[in-house]
Protein backbone atom coordinates (compact mmCIF):
# COMPACT_ATOMS: atom_id res chain seq x y z
CA UNK A 1 0.00 0.00 0.00
CA UNK A 2 1.85 3.22 -0.83
CA UNK A 3 0.67 7.20 0.20
CA UNK A 4 -0.37 10.34 -0.70
CA UNK A 5 -0.06 13.53 1.08
CA UNK A 6 -2.34 16.21 1.64
CA UNK A 7 -0.44 19.16 -0.22
CA UNK A 8 -2.30 22.41 1.84
CA UNK A 9 -4.48 23.39 4.55
CA UNK A 10 -5.02 22.21 8.10
CA UNK A 11 -3.72 18.80 6.82
CA UNK A 12 -0.88 19.82 5.07
CA UNK A 13 1.72 17.00 5.51
CA UNK A 14 -0.56 14.39 6.74
CA UNK A 15 -0.43 10.97 4.47
CA UNK A 16 -3.75 8.84 3.10
CA UNK A 17 -3.39 5.35 1.96
CA UNK A 18 -3.89 4.43 -1.71
CA UNK A 19 -4.07 0.88 -3.46
CA UNK A 20 -2.12 -0.13 -6.69
CA UNK A 21 -4.98 -0.21 -8.75
CA UNK A 22 -6.02 3.20 -8.72
CA UNK A 23 -4.51 5.69 -10.70
CA UNK A 24 -4.55 8.94 -8.10
CA UNK A 25 -4.39 12.52 -9.27
CA UNK A 26 -0.81 13.76 -9.65
CA UNK A 27 0.18 16.03 -6.73
CA UNK A 28 0.91 18.76 -8.76
CA UNK A 29 -2.48 18.51 -10.51
CA UNK A 30 -4.35 18.13 -6.71
CA UNK A 31 -2.35 21.28 -5.33
CA UNK A 32 -2.81 23.09 -8.45
CA UNK A 33 -6.49 22.61 -8.07
CA UNK A 34 -6.74 23.91 -4.80
CA UNK A 35 -4.80 26.74 -5.86
CA UNK A 36 -6.86 28.05 -8.53
CA UNK A 37 -10.27 27.26 -5.91
CA UNK A 38 -8.28 29.14 -3.40
CA UNK A 39 -10.24 30.14 -0.04
CA UNK A 40 -13.91 30.05 -1.74
CA UNK A 41 -14.19 26.55 -0.98
CA UNK A 42 -14.18 27.21 2.71
CA UNK A 43 -17.50 26.39 4.32
CA UNK A 44 -18.64 24.54 0.96
CA UNK A 45 -20.12 21.49 -0.10
CA UNK A 46 -17.91 19.17 -1.79
CA UNK A 47 -18.84 16.39 -3.72
CA UNK A 48 -16.20 13.89 -4.91
CA UNK A 49 -17.13 11.22 -7.59
CA UNK A 50 -14.93 8.07 -8.81
CA UNK A 51 -12.87 8.87 -5.78
CA UNK A 52 -10.60 6.19 -5.37
CA UNK A 53 -8.84 7.02 -2.16
CA UNK A 54 -10.70 9.98 -1.34
CA UNK A 55 -7.59 12.50 -1.96
CA UNK A 56 -9.53 15.63 -3.80
CA UNK A 57 -12.20 15.15 -1.15
CA UNK A 58 -9.83 15.52 1.61
CA UNK A 59 -7.96 18.07 -0.06
CA UNK A 60 -11.35 20.07 0.20
CA UNK A 61 -11.76 19.42 3.43
CA UNK A 62 -8.74 20.18 4.63
CA UNK A 63 -8.80 23.67 2.79
CA UNK A 64 -12.19 24.51 4.62
CA UNK A 65 -14.67 22.20 2.90
CA UNK A 66 -17.79 22.38 5.09
CA UNK A 67 -18.52 18.93 3.69
CA UNK A 68 -17.27 16.12 1.60
CA UNK A 69 -18.96 13.60 0.00
CA UNK A 70 -17.70 10.80 -1.56
CA UNK A 71 -18.78 8.28 -4.19
CA UNK A 72 -17.33 5.07 -5.12
CA UNK A 73 -18.55 1.96 -6.63
CA UNK A 74 -16.09 -0.69 -5.37
CA UNK A 75 -16.05 -2.29 -2.18
CA UNK A 76 -12.28 -1.67 -1.49
CA UNK A 77 -12.05 2.19 -2.71
CA UNK A 78 -15.43 2.51 -0.14
CA UNK A 79 -13.38 0.78 2.83
CA UNK A 80 -10.03 2.82 1.94
CA UNK A 81 -11.77 6.27 1.94
CA UNK A 82 -13.59 5.49 5.18
CA UNK A 83 -10.19 4.21 6.57
CA UNK A 84 -8.87 7.52 5.42
CA UNK A 85 -11.68 10.04 7.16
CA UNK A 86 -10.89 8.03 10.28
CA UNK A 87 -6.88 7.90 10.25
CA UNK A 88 -7.33 11.72 9.38
CA UNK A 89 -9.81 12.15 11.80
CA UNK A 90 -12.72 14.13 9.75
CA UNK A 91 -14.92 11.10 9.57
CA UNK A 92 -17.74 13.74 11.32
CA UNK A 93 -17.03 15.82 7.94
CA UNK A 94 -17.11 12.87 5.35
CA UNK A 95 -20.06 11.13 3.78
CA UNK A 96 -18.86 7.99 2.07
CA UNK A 97 -21.22 6.10 -0.38
CA UNK A 98 -20.32 2.89 -2.05
CA UNK A 99 -22.79 2.80 -5.31
CA UNK A 100 -22.34 3.76 -8.97
CA UNK A 101 -21.76 7.61 -9.82
CA UNK A 102 -24.85 7.14 -12.16
CA UNK A 103 -27.11 6.01 -9.76
CA UNK A 104 -26.23 8.35 -7.01
CA UNK A 105 -26.72 11.47 -9.49
CA UNK A 106 -30.17 9.66 -9.85
CA UNK A 107 -31.14 10.24 -6.39
CA UNK A 108 -29.11 13.17 -5.18
CA UNK A 109 -31.49 15.95 -4.26
CA UNK A 110 -28.24 18.19 -2.22
CA UNK A 111 -26.80 20.45 -4.70
CA UNK A 112 -23.16 20.88 -4.11
CA UNK A 113 -20.99 23.62 -4.65
CA UNK A 114 -17.84 21.95 -5.96
CA UNK A 115 -18.34 18.51 -7.83
CA UNK A 116 -15.02 16.61 -9.14
CA UNK A 117 -15.28 14.28 -11.37
CA UNK A 118 -11.93 12.12 -12.20
CA UNK A 119 -13.33 8.70 -13.97
CA UNK A 120 -11.45 5.79 -15.24
CA UNK A 121 -10.05 7.82 -18.74
CA UNK A 122 -11.10 5.50 -21.02
CA UNK A 123 -13.63 7.53 -22.80
CA UNK A 124 -15.13 11.22 -22.38
CA UNK A 125 -17.26 11.22 -19.56
CA UNK A 126 -20.83 12.70 -20.34
CA UNK A 127 -22.08 15.45 -17.81
CA UNK A 128 -24.94 16.56 -19.77
CA UNK A 129 -27.26 16.68 -16.76
CA UNK A 130 -25.19 17.73 -14.39
CA UNK A 131 -26.59 21.11 -14.14
CA UNK A 132 -29.28 20.19 -11.99
CA UNK A 133 -30.14 22.41 -9.40
CA UNK A 134 -30.54 19.43 -7.14
CA UNK A 135 -26.87 18.52 -8.16
CA UNK A 136 -25.22 21.85 -8.78
CA UNK A 137 -25.91 24.78 -6.68
CA UNK A 138 -26.30 28.13 -7.74
CA UNK A 139 -22.65 29.14 -9.01
CA UNK A 140 -21.30 25.63 -8.46
CA UNK A 141 -18.68 24.38 -10.52
CA UNK A 142 -18.09 21.35 -11.85
CA UNK A 143 -14.61 20.22 -12.29
CA UNK A 144 -13.25 17.02 -14.61
CA UNK A 145 -9.95 15.41 -14.41
CA UNK A 146 -9.10 14.06 -18.19
CA UNK A 147 -6.56 12.92 -20.39
CA UNK A 148 -5.41 15.42 -23.09
CA UNK A 149 -6.93 13.76 -26.18
CA UNK A 150 -10.21 13.83 -24.50
CA UNK A 151 -13.01 16.59 -23.76
CA UNK A 152 -16.21 15.90 -21.23
CA UNK A 153 -19.43 16.38 -23.33
CA UNK A 154 -21.22 19.22 -21.36
CA UNK A 155 -24.50 20.90 -22.76
CA UNK A 156 -24.96 24.53 -23.68
CA UNK A 157 -26.66 24.93 -20.19
CA UNK A 158 -22.87 24.78 -19.18
CA UNK A 159 -19.64 26.71 -19.74
CA UNK A 160 -16.17 26.02 -19.91
CA UNK A 161 -14.79 28.30 -16.94
CA UNK A 162 -10.98 27.42 -17.36
CA UNK A 163 -8.81 24.09 -18.53
CA UNK A 164 -5.64 23.36 -16.84
CA UNK A 165 -3.03 20.88 -18.13
CA UNK A 166 -0.59 19.25 -16.11
CA UNK A 167 1.54 16.52 -18.44
CA UNK A 168 -1.15 14.06 -19.84
CA UNK A 169 -3.69 14.94 -17.43
CA UNK A 170 -6.29 17.60 -17.81
CA UNK A 171 -8.31 19.48 -15.04
CA UNK A 172 -11.50 21.27 -16.77
CA UNK A 173 -13.80 23.41 -14.94
CA UNK A 174 -17.45 24.73 -15.94
CA UNK A 175 -20.37 26.50 -14.33
CA UNK A 176 -23.58 27.12 -15.80
CA UNK A 177 -23.59 29.70 -18.71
Amino acid sequence: MSRLKITGGRLSGRFIKTIPSLRPSPEIARKALFDILGPVIEGKQFLDLFAGSGAIGFEALSRGATRATFIDKDRSHYQLIKDNASDLEVSDLSIIRMMNVDSFLEANQFPYDFIFADPWYEEALDITNWDNPNLLADNGIIIVEHRNNTEPIYPDTLKLLNRKRYGDTVLSFFTRA
